[in-house]
């Protein structure tokens, strides 16, 4: 299993610190760290035993996440390891905050709506003739109707979304807010894999693949094998990308500016740094705006309950004073 985005993020600024202060890779490894230490201690055996980087970081277990693998093995090729650990572990770090908003803010709403449902399924056992039927199967009955089937939707569409099926991506980048949140995430993880696949001196070509893949979007994917045909052809990226209808005019621009420069992996990486704090703020937007419509959605019920109850409450009332 991947190491979550914080001890990542803690990993790879350790490890950057200890082989700029001159440390070999094998020491490094052989460190206390967030990485197993099992696993951490053969790849330093093997680094010992005169293993390539290339061949170590292949090598190491799944606690490594594969998407991160590239730019490592490119960095240690051209002697750039510790600068790419350092842009690897500011990037989990900001995953890591972010993962801990959104979940702060989703935990209020979710739990809203299961005490709704609680309260549902409890006056759904209220007769007004006879008053509070209860019964521990009904209510258990009551609960698991409504949530078992929100339970299931939920996980499905999870799933479908980890394995990049087409509709569950599609609805999702439809939504307001998210569909905003994907398109500027997929753009800022392009930017910084292929910034840093540059600066740890991969061939552009190769890189614009790597990176094509790492970002998780289909246009963006085959826009990179696109330019990919047109590097093999001797040409520039640049002139090409606003024929893709990918990429934005001002990531255009500033892709043809750093080209013309030199400093692309530079230009990259603060296209990366200003997708990703656009796309933050709209997954933001969306953790304040879908938890507003369930919170919503629960008053709405609550409410229907408390007429409904007071209807039937009143025309009890009527239908006694009828009777006398």
């Amino acid at each position: 299993m991947t190491l979550p985005s914080t001890k990542l993020s803690r990993f790879y600024h350790q490890l950057a610190q200890q082989l700029g202060a001159g440390l070999t890779l094998a020491q490094s490894l052989r460190a206390a760290s967030d990485a197993p230490a099992t696993d951490s201690h053969r790849l330093a055996a093997l680094a010992e035993n005169g293993a390539s980087v290339t061949q170590i970081i292949t090598s190491a277990g799944d606690w490594l996440p594969p998407t991160d693998r590239p730019f490592l093995i490119a960095a240690a090729a051209s002697g750039r390891l510790p600068r790419v650990l350092v842009n690897l572990s500011e990037r989990h770090a900001q995953i890591a905050q972010m993962r801990r908003r959104v979940t702060l803010a989703c935990i209020y709403p979710i739990g809203v709506f299961h005490l709704g449902v609680l309260v549902f399924s409890l006056l759904r056992l209220i007769d007004f003739d006879v008053g509070l039927r209860w019964s521990l199967p009904a209510y258990l009955g009551n609960v698991f109707t409504i949530l078992l089937p929100a339970w299931a939707l939920v996980s499905i569409f999870y799933l479908l979304v980890r394995r990049d099926n087409p509709l569950a991506l599609a609805l999702l980048n439809v939504l307001p807010a998210i569909g905003g949140y994907r398109r500027h995430q997929a753009l800022a993880d392009f930017s910084f894999a292929l910034g840093n696949l540059l600066e740890g001196g991969a061939p552009i070509g190769q890189a614009w693949l790597t990176a094509g893949g790492i970002a998780r979007s289909p246009r963006i994917n085959a826009a990179a094998k696109e330019i990919h045909a047109r590097i093999d052809a001797g040409e520039a990226p640049g002139p090409h990308l606003a024929a893709t209808g990918v990429f934005p005019p001002e990531f255009i621009a500033r892709y043809r500016t750093g080209e013309t420069t030199g400093s692309l992996d530079n230009t990259l990486l603060a296209l990366a740094t200003d997708h990703q704090a656009t796309a933050n703020q709209r997954l933001m937007a969306a953790t304040m705006l879908y938890p507003s419509l369930l919170f919503g959605a629960v008053a709405v019920m609550v409410a229907w309950l408390v007429i409904t109850f007071a209807l039937q409450y009143f025309a009890k009332i009527n239908s006694l004073m009828d009777g006398m």
